[in-house]
C-alpha cells in the first residue's frame, strides 16, 4: 500500500529529487506494513515522512523509527550539556553571592538577579512547589538547582545581565570570548528551541542534526576543553545519523578551481545560461581534490543575467524589498567586472555566506582517493545528500549506501 498525505503541488518538486535510500544485496528491502501502527500513528503525524519517502508506508515507518532514536541520542547528549551548563553557572554564582557566608542562595538576592529577580523568583517557586509535590522534603536548595528547566538558564545570559557576566558568569564559561556575552547567549537561543523539538516528539527530517551537535560541543568546550572530550566520546548522534534510511539528493557539486574563491570572497556561484539543474537546496564545491569544508545554502536563482557595467548600475539602483536580490545582482556584477570578467550573460546562483549560520561546514574537506585520468569525483557535476556530506570521511563514503538500522 502506498499513500501520499494531502499536499499543494507547490511542495512536490523540492521534496520529490532522487533519493539514496538503504539497500541490501538484493531489491530495496521494505519492513512488512502495519495497519495497525499506521492508524496509531496516524497519517498526519506521518506525513512528512510519508514525503520524504515518496508514499512508501514501510519506508516512512523506518524513518520515522530512526527520527525517534535520532532526538533520543540528541537529546541524551543535551542532557550532558545541560548538566555541565547548570553546574558551572550556579558554582560562580554561588561564589559571587557569597553564599558561603551569607547562607542565602544566590536566586534569592535581588542584587545579584537583578531585572529578573520576578521572573527567577517565579521559576524557583514553581520548581519548589513541584518537588513538594513528590516529597514534602524535596526541596532543597541543590534540588531547586537539578528541578529548574533549561528554559531557565538563557535568560542569565541576556542583555539584562551584561554586568553579571563581567563579574562572575564569563568564569562559568571561560573559553568563551569574555567580551562577547552575546556569542553564548545565541547558542542557547538556537539550543533551546531544539531541545523543545526533541521534548515533544517532533519531526527532525529539516533539522541540521549536526550543526546543533556543533553547538551543543561547542558551549562544553567554553565551560572545559576536557568536558568537550569526553561528551565526544559518548555522543551518540553521530552514529546514528548516519543511519538516517532515506536521504534526498539535495546537494549540487560542482568542480570548483574557479568557484570556490568566488564563492568565499562573494557568495556567488556563476556559469554559462540555460545550463540545466534539477531543484537543489545546498551547493558544494570540489576542487584541490577535496570536497571544500562549506556547504552554501541556495537563497536565490536567476538565469540569463547580463553581465556589464550598465546592468550592474541599473541593478543597484533599485529601490524597495522586492528588490534586494536585484541589488545584490549588481553589485556581485560590479565587482566581477572589476576582477576582469568579459561581459556576456551568465546563471547566477546567490548563496549563503561561507560564516551564514545556514552554510553546513563540515569538519573537515573530504578528500577524493582516487587518482588517474578520468577519475576525478566531479567533472560537470554530480547531486548527492547534504547528510551524506556530514557524515563522510572520503568520497568514497559519498558512493556507499548508509549502513543497516
Amino acid at each position: 500500500r502506498r499513500l501520499l498525505p494531502a499536499m499543494s503541488s507547490s511542495i512536490l518538486p523540492a521534496q520529490t529529487l532522487g533519493q539514496q535510500s538503504r539497500t541490501t544485496t538484493g531489491p530495496l528491502r521494505r519492513a512488512p506494513l502495519n495497519a495497525a501502527i499506521i492508524d496509531l500513528l496516524t497519517a498526519t503525524r506521518l506525513a512528512p515522512y510519508l514525503l520524504e519517502s515518496q508514499g512508501d508506508e514501510a519506508l516512512a515507518l523506518e524513518l520515522y523509527a530512526w527520527n525517534a532514536a535520532m532526538a533520543a541520542a540528541c537529546m541524551e547528549t543535551l542532557a550532558y550539556v545541560e548538566v555541565m551548563l547548570r553546574n558551572a553557572v550556579d558554582r560562580e554564582l554561588s561564589i559571587h553571592a557569597r553564599e558561603a557566608t551569607r547562607k542565602i542562595p544566590w536566586f534569592m538576592i535581588p542584587s545579584i538577579t537583578g531585572a529578573s529577580q520576578a521572573s527567577i523568583t517565579r521559576s524557583i517557586d514553581e520548581t519548589r512547589a513541584r518537588l513538594r509535590g513528590l516529597s514534602e522534603h524535596r526541596d532543597s536548595r541543590d534540588q531547586i538547582i537539578a528541578g529548574l528547566s533549561f528554559g531557565f538558564w538563557p535568560q542569565l545570559f541576556g542583555p539584562k545581565h551584561e554586568d553579571l557576566w563581567r563579574a562572575a558568569l564569563n568564569r562559568a564559561l571561560p573559553g568563551a570570548d569574555r567580551n562577547l556575552r552575546k556569542s553564548v547567549s545565541a547558542k542557547l537561543d538556537r539550543i533551546r528551541p531544539f531541545r523543545n523539538r526533541l521534548a515533544h516528539h517532533d519531526s527532525l527530517l529539516t533539522q541540521d542534526i549536526m550543526f546543533h551537535l556543533q553547538e551543543m560541543l561547542t558551549l562544553v568546550e567554553w565551560i572545559n576543553p576536557d568536558a568537550r572530550r569526553w561528551v565526544e566520546a559518548h555522543e551518540r548522534v553521530s552514529a546514528v545519523y548516519k543511519k538516517r534510511p532515506v536521504t534526498p539528493l539535495d546537494t549540487l557539486v560542482v568542480p570548483a578551481t574557479n568557484a570556490w574563491p568566488l564563492y568565499l570572497s562573494l557568495g556567488i556561484y556563476i556559469c554559462p545560461p540555460t545550463r540545466n539543474f534539477r531543484p537543489f537546496e545546498y551547493l558544494a564545491f570540489y576542487t584541490d581534490g577535496e570536497v571544500k569544508p562549506k556547504v552554501a545554502r541556495l537563497r536565490h536563482h536567476r538565469d540569463n543575467v547580463e553581465w556589464s557595467t550598465a546592468e550592474a548600475a541599473r541593478l543597484t539602483a533599485l529601490a524597495g524589498p522586492t528588490h534586494k536580490f536585484d541589488r545584490q545582482i549588481g553589485a556581485a556584477i560590479a565587482a566581477c567586472r572589476r576582477d576582469g570578467w568579459t561581459e556576456g550573460r551568465y546563471q547566477i546562483f546567490m548563496l549563503s555566506k561561507a560564516e551564514d549560520p545556514t552554510t553546513i561546514t563540515l569538519t573537515a574537506p573530504i578528500p577524493h582517493t582516487q587518482t588517474g585520468r578520468g577519475q576525478g569525483f566531479v567533472r560537470r557535476h554530480r547531486y548527492i545528500s547534504h547528510h551524506s556530506l556530514q557524515t563522510a570521511t572520503t568520497t568514497d563514503d559519498l558512493t556507499q549506501p548508509p549502513p543497516e538500522m
